[in-house]
């Protein structure tokens, strides 16, 4: 039973402890990546922090920043062209070679955008993007709890 509940239990405090809505506290990437939180292009202070530092996590692309997914949304013309952007992405969320992201639209609904890491290429994906239910589809069972953006 132990084995059972340290898993779950690692992975609710990294994500308890990785993410602020608070756009002053996203300016510090933690000391074992390489990967900077700097804001995105399209906006001004717009940047989120790395969602997660969990050692599990690694090689998955976790974590990921809002500069990385913003380049890997534009990169899909099909999701690009039917989500409006906004300010850029907040309330990143990333487990296991997913991650989510909330759009900043002006008088607009706030869309999901779900992601997807390839590993062979070490990098991001955009697949989706809407309004409702974008995980269900697109996202394993499995890892759809541990995604904020998911629930």
């Amino acid at each position: 039973m132990t084995r059972a509940l340290l898993p779950i239990a690692v992975a609710a405090i990294a994500l308890a402890g990785c993410s602020s809505e608070d756009p002053a506290d996203t300016t510090a990437a933690p000391a074992n990546t390489a990967a900077s939180s700097a804001a995105p292009a399209a906006g001004p202070s717009s940047a989120a922090a790395p969602s997660s530092a969990d050692p599990a996590n690694a090689g998955e692309g976790c974590p990921v920043d809002a500069t990385t997914l913003q380049k890997a949304f534009q990169a899909n013309a099909e999701v690009a062209g039917s989500i409006l952007l906004g300010k850029g992405f907040k309330d990143i969320s990333c487990y296991q070679g997913y991650a989510t992201a909330l759009t900043q639209p002006e008088a607009m609904d706030t869309a999901v955008v779900v992601f997807k890491y390839d590993a062979a290429k070490k990098t991001w994906a955009a697949v989706m993007g809407g309004t409702d239910n974008v995980c269900q589809a697109n996202v394993p069972a499995e890892i759809r709890p541990h995604l904020k953006n998911c629930n």
